[in-house]
Order: structure tokens, then sequence, then C-alpha cells
């Protein structure tokens, strides 16, 4: 891997602990710990989860593992109780430390977008095609609504009166 793939990569990742309020690399020093913890169980989950798509799957692949010893069989039983808590507590303490979110509805179309579709509409609309069917092809060819268009089409008018001015 590259110098700039290994820093973008590393980025992502003291992003991802910054957002979740610890540090990455205290992330990665407890990590060993955990996965020696359930090393016994983690090839099994792996080969059931992708195993089990359908309960007669699960089944099916549960009944051909050999009989686990009763300590380890209420160790996983015990864990698979408790794991929706586990899961939401370690979530919802996540999600306590992410930004909220932007708000607003999405962009529709990037500038670039906006003025090549403003473009179009008046290359068509030249050609002798009506201003709202134009606007409704340029919806369809790039898959936003008509609305979209209409705000892309109006922000181009301002922005001419502006420029005249």
């Amino acid at each position: 891997m590259n110098k700039e793939l290994c820093e973008r990569v590393l980025l992502e990742c003291e992003q991802m602990g910054q957002k979740a309020g610890m540090d990455f690399y205290q992330i990665m020093k407890k990590a060993p710990a955990v996965v020696e913890r359930w090393k016994p169980f983690i090839l099994t989950a792996q080969q059931f989860w992708q195993r089990a798509n359908t309960r007669e799957e699960a089944i099916q692949f549960l009944l051909s593992l050999p009989d686990p010893k009763p300590e380890e069989f209420e160790k996983v039983v015990a864990f698979l109780g408790t794991l929706p808590y586990l899961l939401r507590g370690l979530l919802q303490e996540a999600a306590k430390g992410l930004p909220p979110s932007p708000g607003g509805r999405p962009h529709g179309l990037n500038p670039d977008q906006s003025r090549e579709v403003c473009r179009q509409i008046g290359q068509l609309y030249g050609e002798g095609v009506e201003l709202g069917e134009a606007k409704l092809r340029m919806a369809r060819r790039y898959g936003v609504s008509l609305s979209t268009i209409q705000r892309a089409w109006k922000k181009r008018a301002i922005q001419m009166q502006f420029s005249r001015s």
C-alpha cells in the first residue's frame, strides 16, 4: 500500500475513534484482549454468519457441529442473552460522541450539474421544447425531482440578475 493510502486509512481510523469519544490507538491496545477472550467462538461465529441465511440453514449448520462442553455452551448462551444490551450500550455511548445530523434536504445536484442542467434546458427550449417538458426531461435524466430542477433553474435566473447589476 502506498504512503498516501496508508495516511488515508489511518486518518479514517483516527476520526472514527474521535467520533466514538476514544483514541483509536487505545482501542487497538484493548482489541487483542477482547479477541483472545472470544477466540474459541470466533471461527464458529464466522461460519454461522456465512451459512445462516434462513432458520433451516442455521439449524443444519448447528446440527453439523459437535456438542460443546456444558460450560462453553452456558457462556455462549449467556453472551447471546446479553448481546443486545451490550450492543445497545456501546452504540449509545458511541452515538453521544457523534456530531448531530446536518439536517435539511440533501443536495440533489452539485454546482457543475446545475449549470449543465440549465444549459441543456436552454438548448431544448431553443429547439422548441416547452420549458416545463425540458425541465421534466432533465429531472428524469439526472434522477432527481422536478422541484430540484426548478430550484436550479430559479437560482440561475437570480444569479443572472446579480451579474447584470
